[in-house]
């Protein structure tokens, strides 16, 4: 049986020229990084050709990349990280920080463990199709709001978050409260709040300059872009305050312990470059596949619903929902068909069926809005006859579903 990939969001598999570059970093320059000998300083002139290429691709400073060995590590040194530089400054306050209602898990969880020790979370709702209003994030903020982290485009439903207008009023907000303009240096109260974005679904399509963005700090993961697993990073602005939460031997800068892989940071950079050089015609492609797929279920399928935005959302992601359907279900008998599909985000797929996403769509004026649904995510390898199969495919699982086509 021939099998069709349909789950990038939740991994990539990992590029040739990728896996090329990684090759001479397992055995021939195999020394840490940190060691003071030619093998050691072989090693860390790898690591750190690699930090100024991905750097460069950010439109930042070298030593404002961190390397971390995961998204969801990055994520946590970005917020505990920043709540406790604030709270050694602020002894005795409240801090605060506004998150959005669709963040990945891996930002919820932590803001969550932060609400248990004492810091205020602002949950911030969106729209039917997910989207934050920007005036929101603005009348949130406080005089102790430390961070706000909204993400780039939500990795279940595609939709592309308006972050430069958030930064914008975030800024308006620095200079009618605390007199700031980005010309100045930014330092102790000045650089509050934080803005912080999740990227790592971005990548592949999206425009990463920072500074043009106008985030403070940035996660993305080489995982999604047809890198390898275990090894992603954070972008935090030189000026900004941040307090480490690994412990060790120091290394990036004391932000991050532990000894630096370098066969993925090379696997990284190499991913990374790829991915921008193949950003602008894999976004034609995959959006002019999307659509049609879109209106091909549209079309045939009664009832269907899409969830999100279907303009301003990723070239590669739809996410549907069908009435009175098990979708756990139907992801099972899909993939027993031939396609790899899930249901929301991989890092969630044990807990329970509704998906706090889509409740977040319903609860923003969805009234009607299912809280389940099937989430595609396509990739290098897809191909129109890729999506005909599929809805072939899927209108015979359905029809022993009882389900109507139009």
């Amino acid at each position: 049986m021939k099998r069709r990939y349909f789950d990038h969001a939740a991994a990539t598999p990992i590029s040739e020229s990728v896996l090329i570059a990684m090759a001479p970093y397992w055995s021939e320059i195999s020394a840490n990084p940190s060691a003071i000998h030619k093998e050691g300083v072989m090693a860390h002139k790898a690591v750190e050709v690699a930090r100024v290429q991905i750097a460069k691709a950010l439109g930042v400073l070298h030593d404002e990349i961190i390397f971390t060995a995961s998204a969801t590590e990055s994520v946590n040194l970005a917020l505990f990280g920043a709540v406790s530089a604030w709270q050694k400054a602020h002894e005795g306050e409240v801090a605060h920080i506004i998150v959005s209602a669709i963040e990945h898990e891996a930002v919820l969880s932590s803001a969550r463990i932060l609400e248990e020790h004492g810091v205020l979370i602002s949950r911030i709702t969106v729209d039917a199709n997910g989207f934050i209003n920007p005036n929101d994030i603005k009348d949130a903020i406080t005089a102790n709001t430390v961070l706000v982290a909204v993400m780039y485009a939500n990795n279940e439903i595609g939709t592309i978050e308006p972050i430069k207008e958030i930064a914008k009023q975030i800024r308006k907000w620095k200079k009618d409260v605390r007199a700031i303009v980005r010309s100045e240096k930014i330092e102790g109260d000045a650089q509050y709040p934080l803005f912080y974005t999740d990227a790592c679904q971005a990548t592949n399509y999206l425009d990463l300059a920072i500074p043009q963005l106008g985030v403070d700090m940035m996660t993305i993961n080489a995982a999604k872009i047809y890198g390898p697993k275990g090894i992603a990073l954070l972008c935090k602005r030189r000026d900004i305050s941040l307090a480490p939460v690994m412990f060790g031997g120091g290394q990036e800068q004391g932000f991050r312990a532990g000894t630096e892989n370098v066969p993925l940071i090379i696997g990284f950079a190499s991913a990374l470059s790829e991915a921008i050089a193949l950003r602008e015609p894999e976004s034609l492609r995959l959006t002019v596949i999307r659509d049609t797929l879109i209106k091909k279920l549209q079309d045939e399928i009664t009832g269907i619903v899409i969830n999100g935005s279907l303009t301003e959302r990723l070239p590669n992601n739809i996410n549907f929902s069908l009435p009175d359907i098990d979708h756990e279900f139907l992801a099972l008998a899909l993939d027993a068909r031939g396609f790899a599909v899930s249901t929301k985000s991989a890092c969630n797929e044990t807990d329970a069926d509704i998906s706090h996403v889509l409740l977040a769509l319903k609860e923003g004026g969805g009234k009607e809005h299912p809280v389940s649904g099937i989430r595609l995510t396509m990739g290098r390898v897809s191909t129109f006859a890729d999506t005909e199969d599929f809805v072939a495919v899927l209108k015979e699982i359905l029809s022993t579903m009882f389900v109507k086509f139009s």
